[in-house]
């Protein structure tokens, strides 16, 4: 049991010693506490209440001994010696309910009551288990070590009572279709029927990120934030409209016609004029909320101050627009500050991603959080994904947040750091996926582990990994000739959300064309989550969208999509636990001989892709 136990310290990242090994082994033979799981669980709850998360020593172990094993073990014996009947007997777990198992409350005669009822509840009987009693369920993945986090609430460990680990209600949600399903699919027949979606090569893949600032991505060393003053994010809106609108002006004007019309009234003369005008500006809502053709107005600037025109869209034939995005409008003025547009130009010359260089065939897997159902801390998406893994064994996987969903009901019963807990969820994951595939784990400010601000800080980890990759986000990373770009803020639905259209053609091309057009991960401005801390100055710095990628990862709420735009594949494998069916992608790139002229060969030649039901 001593290796087990050393096994259950790794995983939360202590490293106990020898003389701390033996004191455990003493306590838990005495104790008759053999389940090392729950043992080393035990402690952890025990030392972040007490201890503040101290690691284990023989002094602090005696203490854990004298407020927890020993008070467990009185009360269990005095509440045997009371039952009229001797037919069972309580399993030692069916105290593992009680608040003071963890030490959370050292004697609290009510607690008598707690525990006499859950010991008679005949849930709580060493009985068999059905195969669809979630308490029994084992792991194949790791030794029996279910990603559950370990739990202190009396009602979780009632629910879960032969691991007292489990919080939650199992879901039951029941979807169209079977695990395994292919929902969705991309790239050339032949590719998609002749691969066995399983990585051919044993091969290290390099990894560089490409979204940095002074030669440096986003980590938290080189994080600040909170300093962001309005003064500055007014700076910052006006450099982005006028380098967007620089680059909108050349997409669609030649110098000449640049030169010879009048942009939008200066020098102080009203804001009337008859004729034909070009205004670049930046939309905006009245409400700050979403767009309709009655609310929107366009904030444009001579250099020195900002004038505001209010839009009439009686004229125009197309269009799609959102708040905070640059555009180029043509229109007349009839009157004060109404602008009638009968023109929307929004597309600017995007920068084509790099051709593939590839020399073997890469297999990628892609899930986005969150990993639970929003019932339970089961993690059972995660464990049927890891699965999948074991299987295939991919070259790269790509684990996109939330992994610890800060807003999820139970968060707050958890026994354990949240830090704590990533830490074991990323060494079962590892544990499974090995050293033959490449992992990039993609933070998410709704994440209780990380920094709640966008662009968003990687965790970070005390144990390291030489074939893992936290990444910040939104992220750009090259691996071995392939860029990858990936967010894992939902994006998409925040601009269709808060978008106003006329006949702009299909809503996903709308909402991608959106972001490589004003060449951000998050164009938007305000943001459309009121709970999303957008630091202009990062946003600047880190999420900037300058060149496509081969790949570009956007996961979301919104229906999974596989869509090429711009020679841009690009991807929403949506998310791993959904109450409609969790899903997530998988693809393949392959090299491809260029063209008879000498061009890279087309992407869908080149990449075959599928969404499939988890």
């Amino acid at each position: 049991m001593d290796t087990e136990l050393k096994q259950q310290f790794d995983e939360i990242g202590v490293e106990p010693s020898d003389a701390v090994l033996d004191k455990c082994m003493e306590l838990a033979i005495s104790y008759g506490c053999m389940d090392a799981t729950e043992f080393v669980e035990q402690w952890m709850a025990f030392s972040l209440s007490h201890l503040h998360g101290d690691e284990p020593t023989p002094e602090n172990l005696g203490e854990f001994e004298r407020k927890v094993l020993q008070l467990k073990k009185e009360k269990v014996g005095f509440k045997t010696s009371t039952q009229k009947t001797k037919t069972y007997a309580p399993a030692p777990v069916a105290d593992t309910s009680s608040l003071s198992t963890y030490g959370l409350i050292e004697d609290d005669p009510m607690m008598d009551d707690y525990v006499s009822e859950s010991v008679t509840d005949s849930s709580m009987m060493h009985t068999p288990k059905s195969k669809k009693d979630p308490s029994s369920r084992s792991s194949a993945l790791k030794g029996g070590v279910l990603f559950s986090p370990a739990s202190y609430t009396p009602q979780s460990a009632k629910r879960t009572p032969a691991s007292g680990t489990g919080i939650g209600t199992p879901s039951t949600t029941t979807v169209a279709g079977k695990p395994g399903d292919t929902v969705d699919t991309f790239g050339h027949p032949k590719l998609l029927t002749g691969t066995t979606w399983q990585a051919k090569v044993d091969h290290a893949l390099s990894v560089s990120q490409k979204l940095l600032h002074q030669e440096a991505p986003l980590t938290l060393s080189n994080l600040s934030y909170m300093n962001d003053l309005l003064c500055d994010k007014c700076d910052d809106l006006e450099d982005r409209l006028e380098a967007t609108g620089r680059a909108l002006v050349e997409k669609k004007l030649s110098a000449e016609e640049v030169a010879e019309i009048s942009w939008y009234p200066q020098d102080g003369q009203t804001l009337q004029a008859l004729h034909k005008l070009y205004a670049v500006g930046m939309i905006h809502s009245e409400d700050d909320g979403p767009l309709d053709a009655y609310s929107s107005f366009m904030a444009v600037t001579d250099g020195e101050e900002c004038s505001y025109l209010e839009l009439n869209f009686t004229r125009l034939k197309s269009a799609s627009i959102f708040p905070g995005q640059v555009v180029l409008a043509k229109g007349f003025i009839p009157k004060g500050t109404t602008f009638v547009v009968e023109e929307m130009h929004t597309e600017r010359k995007l920068t084509p991603p790099s051709p593939l260089r590839v020399d073997r065939e890469l297999q990628f897997v892609v899930a986005a959080g969150p990993y639970t159902h929003s019932t339970d801390m089961f993690y059972d998406p995660l464990q049927d994904l890891l699965k999948y893994l074991k299987d295939h064994r991919p070259d790269v996987l790509v684990l996109v947040g939330p992994f610890v969903e800060a807003s999820h009901k139970l968060v707050g019963e958890m026994a354990e750091t949240f830090d704590s807990f990533f830490e074991k969820m990323i060494a079962g994951i590892m544990e499974v996926v090995g050293a033959h595939t490449t992992v990039l784990m993609v933070s998410s400010q709704k994440d209780a582990m990380t920094h709640a601000i966008y662009p968003t800080p990687p965790p970070t980890l005390r144990r390291t990994y030489p074939n893992l990759h936290l990444l910040p986000d939104p992220s750009i990373v090259d691996l071995d000739g392939i860029t990858v770009g990936v967010t894992s803020t939902d994006v998409v639905d925040h601009l269709l959300s808060h978008e106003f259209a006329v006949n702009g053609g299909e809503r996903m091309h709308r909402a991608i064309n959106h972001l490589f057009n004003q060449g951000s991960f998050y164009p938007m401005y305000p943001p459309a989550d009121e709970d999303m801390a957008y630091d202009s100055q990062l946003a600047l710095k880190y999420a900037q969208l300058r060149q496509l990628p081969n790949i570009l990862l956007l996961p979301g709420d919104q229906r999974h999509f596989i869509r090429l735009v711009s020679d841009c594949l690009v991807i929403n494998p949506g998310r791993l636990a959904d109450n409609k069916g969790g899903t997530f992608a998988r693809f393949l790139v392959t090299p491809t001989a260029p063209t008879a002229t000498g061009k890279a060969a087309s992407l869908f030649n080149s990449v075959a892709c599928q969404v499939q039901r988890i």
